[in-house]
């Protein structure tokens, strides 16, 4: 019966075992928080009954050796310099200090200014000790009149120590003129064994060390009289107690064994005092009332724990009434009745409450109804096909739009749609769906929705295709798993998503492709050259760059209009892709310009006959929907990887050079960039060479007036026939010389006849205009001329070059050109 009392589910018994434990963890906390405070107070009082026991040990030590030295310096006044020149008056007068016997037991010895034993008087008869004194106590006595003690010296052999206590002797002059010295033997009795000879408490022990030695030269423990401390930086606190620390502390002995250890410093020596006991001694007030107040607390919390039952008995027993009248409820299947409340106190008010909850119920129960008929319907709504499966993958449940789908046959999974109807198994029947990825990286929906069911994967998500014959669809599909922790499962939400594919294509077409040409653009096409730059340096093959440029398309495009022009670069795009291979790349750069990629060959001429092939295409007339029959050109520029450039930009730049010179050529031709010959003794000499960018003519440069037009373009190519000649300007001068005097003579021609335009159409700053010419042509000349006697041809040369042009040509257009152009544009 009493065993039933206690139950473990009970809340009698777990209230009461709590209580019981909040007390005894109180007990445990009070008796670790007294323990540990009368440990410290322990420590306290010990300590300092340590230190009051020590004070007076050093303060005896400190004494006594105070009157052994008054005793040596009074007996060193009496003696005078007409006693060192005998021995035999210097012994006897040490033999009338009988008094001295009582102070030092191991005897008194003198010694002269030169350090010689003059007289020696022992106490023993034993004899005396050598040396007494150590030969650096000796020297701080007699060269600078020093009183010492002397360091503690051990005789293994016979088992015996000693020190002494010297004071140098004086003339009338004050000169010293010898010294005076007793002993002291450790191992007879003498003033520092009775001192030491009694033992603190029961386990504690007193010490006197010689610091410099760390030495135990006195101690009550004799088993380690002489014994010697551990060396510098083996134990941090004997390194601070030879360092001068007083106080307390716990540490442990050279032994090992931890114990409390009270330090006093003897002044007068180098020495230190220590008195040492253990915890065990120190705390053995706490051991003695451990178990008593162990006894008293366990009956203390037999009381408490009865005390508490019979509490929560009484206290509870109305709740065990309700509980038992609500278990008949439920065992015989009646409806819950009020409930009566015996007192107004908690287990009353939980009564109460209960009572209100049954009015609650029928309400809550409608609420719940009709929240379950909006649920339903919000999912009947949704365009989207929602299911309900169960851990093993099962239909337990779908709305309207999946039933609509599952009856029509037409849904997400194509026209030949397996039976997914409530009951059936979801993984099986998505078996074949897979992720709309390239080969290789496809994921399994199966695999996904297992994941999500085992509780792998928060979340799964996957897009995939589902096309009609008539259409072509995407869906995508989306498992969570269920909140309920009941049931575990997960929804699938099955979407549309083929207007979202479709935009995405939209965008991508219009971000990556030519709205016109539909040929890749410039930033699909510099994507591409990088992937291809990427896989031809990882295979170590061969990439090559044709950079085309149409020959007359800008008149056809002016003259004939711009959707002549627009169908003309179409055309051209349709020639470029029927020369080219499906893994091959044929962009428009812009404009007129386009450029062909194509990787993985085997040699150079496999590209100039891609190339020519294309050339020959686009060399071929055009003929209009009209009639009209259109003919162009196309200047092309051939650059490989890696025989030419080693990255993108170089790629791109000599290619456009390339062109650029097949241009120059005359048109309807196609270059290969190909590295200069080498010459002997050129390479140093092209080394030091600058670099010159050479100059396009762009529509933007037009001023509105035909013939400056025609002029400046003629002056362009005028300066990148001279930067051509500058490289070989050394092997080849009369080229540059050339080149320069042609175009200098066609700038002065142009600057006559551009100032009779300009008067013609009466430009209002003329005159200021006219000197500028002058002053250009004048620095030309000048420069030149300076390139002529430099001793630096390099610098003076990039001086002229740079002058010609970004100043005479390009500088003097696109500047002060610029201030007559409204003169010349269309109203």
């Amino acid at each position: 019966m009493l065993f039933h009392r206690f139950l473990p589910q009970s809340l009698k018994t777990r209230v009461t075992l709590l209580t019981l434990l909040i007390v005894v963890v109180g007990f445990l906390v009070l008796g670790f928080y007294s323990k540990n405070l009368l440990r410290e107070e322990l420590l306290t009082y010990t300590g300092e009954q340590q230190r009051s026991a020590l004070s007076l040990l050093s303060s005896e030590v400190n004494h006594d050796l105070s009157d052994r030295f008054a005793a040596l310096e009074d007996t060193a006044l009496r003696v005078t310099p007409k006693m060192q020149e005998g021995q035999s008056a210097l012994q006897a007068f040490l033999l009338d200090q009988s008094f001295l016997a009582g102070l030092f037991n191991g005897g008194v010895m003198v010694w002269s200014q030169q350090g010689v034993m003059q007289a020696e008087v022992p106490f023993l008869s034993g004899g005396s000790v050598t040396p007494a004194l150590a030969p650096q106590d000796l020297t701080r006595v007699l060269q600078h009149g020093q009183a010492v003690i002397g360091q503690i010296q051990v005789n293994n052999k016979l088992k015996t120590a000693w020190f002494a206590m010297a004071v140098p002797v004086h003339n009338p002059a004050g000169e010293v003129i010898g010294a005076l010295a007793g002993v002291i033997r450790l191992d007879q009795a003498n003033f520092l064994s009775q001192l030491t000879a009694h033992r603190y408490g029961r386990t504690g022990n007193f010490f006197l060390v010689a610091a410099n030695q760390r030495l135990i030269f006195a101690t009550s423990d004799q088993k380690r009289l002489l014994e010697v401390l551990p060396a510098l930086g083996e134990s941090p606190w004997i390194d601070r107690f030879v360092q001068g620390f007083e106080g307390t502390a716990r540490v442990p002995n050279p032994k090992g064994v931890e114990v409390l250890v009270s330090i006093q410093q003897i002044p007068l020596a180098r020495w230190y005092a220590s008195v040492t006991q253990t915890p065990e001694e120190t705390f053995a007030l706490i051991d003695a009332i451990k178990w008593p107040a162990r006894l008293v607390a366990l009956l203390l919390g037999l009381l408490c724990l009865s005390l508490i039952w019979l509490m929560l008995r009484r206290q509870l027993a109305p709740m065990t009434v309700a509980v038992t009248t609500l278990d008949g409820f439920v065992r015989q299947n009646q409806a819950p009745q009020a409930l009566p409340v015996v007192l107004n106190d908690e287990v009353g008010q939980l009564v109460g409450g209960f009572n209100r909850l049954l009015g609650t119920l029928a309400q809550q129960q409608k609420v719940l109804q009709q929240r379950e008929l909006f649920n339903q319907a919000v999912l009947n709504s949704v365009s989207a096909e929602i299911a309900v499966l169960n851990h093993e993958g099962v239909i337990l449940e779908v709305n309207e739009a999946w039933r609509r789908n599952e009856k029509n046959g037409t849904g997400t999974f194509g026209e030949n749609r397996p039976d997914t109807a409530v009951g059936r198994n979801f993984l099986n029947e998505c078996a074949g769906i897979v992720a709309d990825e390239p080969a290789g990286e496809a994921l399994r929906a199966e695999d996904g929705i297992r994941a999500v069911l085992d509780g792998h994967s928060p979340r799964f998500y996957l897009e995939y295709a589902s096309h009609l014959p008539q259409q072509r669809r995407w869906f995508s599909m989306s498992v969570t798993p269920l909140a309920d922790a009941d049931l575990h499962g997960a929804v699938v939400s099955l979407d549309d998503i083929s207007l979202r594919i479709q935009m995405e294509n939209q965008v991508r077409e219009m971000a990556f492709y030519d709205p016109l040409t539909h040929l890749p653009n410039r930033r699909l096409a510099l994507e591409r050259l990088s992937q291809q730059m990427v896989r031809a340096r990882r295979a170590q093959g061969r990439l090559a760059l044709l950079f085309i440029d149409l020959d007359k398309f800008k008149p056809i495009n002016d003259e004939l209009g711009h959707a002549v022009g627009d169908w003309l670069l179409q055309v051209v795009a349709q020639r470029i892709l029927a020369c080219v291979r499906a893994s091959d790349t044929a962009a428009r750069m812009g404009g007129d310009e386009f450029v062909v990629l194509l990787p993985d060959l085997q040699s150079i001429d496999a590209a100039m006959t891609v190339a020519e092939k294309i050339r020959q295409a686009l060399a071929q007339e055009f003929v209009t929907d009209q009639g009209v029959v259109l003919t162009i050109s196309s200047s092309i520029g051939v650059a490989l990887y890696p025989d030419h450039g080693a990255n993108e930009k170089d790629l791109l730049r000599l290619g456009d050079e390339a062109m650029y010179i097949a241009k120059k050529q005359g048109c309807n031709a196609v270059h290969l960039c190909l590295p200069s010959p080498a010459e002997p003794g050129l390479e140093a000499a092209v080394g030091a060479q600058h670099v010159y960018v050479h100059l396009r003519w762009h529509a933007a440069f037009e001023s509105g007036n035909p013939v400056l037009d025609q002029e400046h373009e003629a002056l362009f190519v005028m300066v990148n026939s001279l930067l051509d000649t500058v490289v070989l300007r050394r092997q080849q001068p009369l080229a540059f010389e050339a080149a320069f005097e042609t175009l200098i003579t066609h700038v002065v021609a142009h600057f006559t006849h551009e100032e009779s335009i300009l008067l013609a159409n009466g430009f209002d700053n003329l005159t200021v205009h006219a000197q500028q010419h002058q002053v250009l042509v004048a620095r030309a000349r000048a420069l030149h001329q300076q390139l002529q006697a430099a001793s630096d041809e390099n610098q003076a040369e990039a001086q002229l070059i740079k002058f010609l042009v970004s100043v005479l040509v390009a500088g003097h257009l696109l500047q002060t050109d610029r201030e007559f152009f409204p003169l010349f544009a269309k109203p």
